[in-house]
């Protein structure tokens, strides 16, 4: 090959070679990214009491929602689980079924009551929320709690006849005939309107003074300011009364 072609070879191979360092010195080739902005804090709004006061209630209201149907279902259980305990006798098997139906039932309580205290601490105006408070804790064992949630309820909503039928059941509950006696009468005061509960309330009543006889006699019998030492005095004077005829 002659040199003047060679060298015009050699030229263009290095022309090739320092075009690209050439056009990054002359400022050419893919442009580089800007450079990154410093971010700017976004600023957090603070919410106003009364958007604050609405979330909650809002909150509060999906999970009254919740903790109702939980408890809902949760009464289904125990009446399930009193039916097969009835039809158990003495089928061991069959009575550990209705044990578990028992347990199941007190489990889906407990869920209830704690969201139900969730709902009273989000919206602690709510007497709804404050009467299946006192619902579910009576039902886990919680009587004086139960009460509690009671007389809040009533203190916001004095004539909630819900509140009133629960109040008399856990006076039952607590062995106490006379105040669930009362209960009964105020509800009954109360016409059409309370029907419902004190339907609920005299059946429960009936329920426990036929399972409770003594001490549904001595309810009686306090309530008139007399004792049961006092019954056999009546009946030894009606006796001798007697004797003398």
């Amino acid at each position: 090959m002659p040199r003047i072609a060679q060298a015009s070879n050699i030229t263009l191979a290095l022309a090739f070679l320092l075009a690209p360092a050439l056009a990054l010195a002359d400022g050419g080739g893919s442009p580089s990214a800007p450079p990154s902005s410093p971010s700017m804090p976004i600023e957090s709004r603070t919410i106003s009491p009364e958007e604050k006061a609405a979330s909650d209630k809002a909150q509060a209201d999906e999970l009254y929602a919740q903790a109702y149907r939980e408890t809902d279902k949760a009464k289904q259980e125990l009446a399930d689980a009193a039916t097969m305990r009835a039809a158990a006798g003495t089928d061991a098997k069959a009575l550990k079924k209705a044990d578990d139906k028992a347990d199941s039932a007190r489990k889906r309580f407990e869920k209830s009551r704690d969201k139900f205290g969730q709902v009273t601490s989000l919206d602690p105006k709510n007497p709804e929320g404050w009467n299946m408070l006192g619902f579910t804790r009576r039902k886990t064992g919680d009587i004086q709690g139960a009460f509690d949630a009671y007389w809040k309820c009533l203190a916001l909503k004095p004539e909630h006849f819900g509140a009133h039928e629960y109040m008399g059941e856990a006076y039952l509950e607590d062995g106490k005939l006379n105040e669930a006696r009362a209960e009964l009468t105020w509800l009954k005061k109360h016409g059409a309107p309370a029907a419902e509960e004190a339907s609920h309330l005299d059946a429960a009543i009936a329920a426990w003074v036929a399972a409770n006889p003594d001490a549904a006699a001595k309810a009686v019998l306090g309530s008139k300011g007399m004792s049961t030492t006092d019954i056999p005095a009546v009946n030894t004077s009606a006796t001798a009364a007697d004797s003398t005829k």
